[in-house]
């Protein structure tokens, strides 16, 4: 009896929501119920395989080409009675079905229900600060380099995508929950950029980030230089950035015209700041020629930071030798390929 009420329950369930199980099940049945009653009334020439499929699917999607159909009226009868009404039904109930199977899956994209582990080299954006997030995702779309495998935005308080024509969607409950970062593959993304509300929230966000670990370049924004100073202490090679707008002031202040120059360097609309990372296998670079070089690909190099070192150092001497593995940075109105650089030409000896 227990085995026997489980069983009721659970075909009680199905049919209450009438599941891909039961549709399945009626559509069995019906056909079956369709060839025997066609059987019955003598029509041979709708009983072969491929004729009754072909003629079931013509019927039961009202398109009815009329190139088969019965002949005799018990035939017709039957078709009539039973086999259009529920072909139709069914039919309708797939059509339904599938509607709602899509609409579902779309609204999970939508509202950050979905998971994305399978992907690699993509960015995650943490946090949403409305037309300011806006333009970061347009200048990151904008730079080919950064935008081959797309953005995954994980938001706490977000209702539902704000643009899902450009970027996928995690719904998080706390930026301190490691779990929700594992949805947006953090593990397999290439870059990390933590800009949450205010700076409680983007700091329980670096430390869960990389309780991941993750091998990607992770820049986090702070208001703060002691929580900027904090996460540097724990986490070296976290890039903090924090607000530059009183430094541009003053310089605009004192040489006017600086925060336009600025604002042209990081921008995607003229010659805009680039780096270009020296290769690991390359000998010692010397900056005078290094200088050179970026001239004539109608560049402007502007200095390097040193793989040992966070701080970058800007308009070298020409006889300063530079490392290999460290990070060049240029101006120039599009990105250089690194198989355009001759650097062996550029070498200190």
């Amino acid at each position: 009896m227990i085995v026997i009420g489980k069983f009721y329950r659970l075909m009680r369930g199905h049919l209450r929501r009438i599941s891909w199980g039961v549709v399945a099940a009626a559509l069995v049945l019906h056909m079956t119920g369709t060839w025997l009653l066609l059987s019955w009334a003598g029509e041979d020439k709708l009983l072969g395989w491929d004729a009754f499929v072909y003629y079931y699917m013509t019927t039961a999607s009202t398109i009815g080409y009329g190139d088969l159909s019965p002949g005799s009226a018990a035939g017709r009868y039957v078709v009539a009675l039973f086999v259009m009404p529920g072909a139709v039904a069914l039919f309708a109930s797939v059509l339904a079905k599938t509607s709602a199977s899509l609409l579902h899956f779309w609204k999970r994209h939508q509202v950050g229900k979905m998971s994305y582990e399978d992907m690699q080299g993509h960015t995650v954006l943490i946090g949403w600060h409305g037309r300011e997030s806006v333009r970061l995702v347009q200048l990151l779309l904008a730079d080919t380099h950064t935008d081959d495998e797309g953005i995954v935005l994980v938001a706490e308080g977000l209702a539902e995508n704000p643009l899902p024509d450009q970027i996928r969607f995690v719904s998080a409950a706390s930026y301190a929950d490691c779990g929700e970062y594992a949805r947006a593959a953090i593990g397999g993304a290439a870059r990390v950029i933590v800009h949450a509300d205010n700076d409680d929230r983007s700091l329980a966000a670096v430390f869960a980030v990389m309780a991941h670990r993750p091998a990607a370049h992770v820049v986090a924004h702070f208001e703060s230089a002691a929580v900027a100073d904090l996460v540097r202490s724990h986490y070296p090679h976290v890039e903090c950035t924090r607000p530059l707008h009183v430094d541009v002031i003053a310089r605009a202040v004192q040489d006017a015209g600086s925060s336009l120059v600025a604002g042209e360097w990081l921008s995607s609309g003229g010659p805009t700041q680039f780096s270009l990372p020296v290769p690991a296998d390359a000998q010692p670079l010397l900056a005078g020629k290094l200088a050179g070089a970026f001239r004539s690909q109608s560049a402007l190099w502007i200095g390097f930071r040193d793989g040992r070192s966070a701080a970058p150092v800007l308009n070298p001497a020409d006889h300063v030798e530079i490392a290999p593995g460290s990070v060049l940075y240029y101006l120039a109105n599009a990105r250089i390929d690194s198989r355009r650089v001759p650097w062996a030409s550029l070498a200190a000896t």
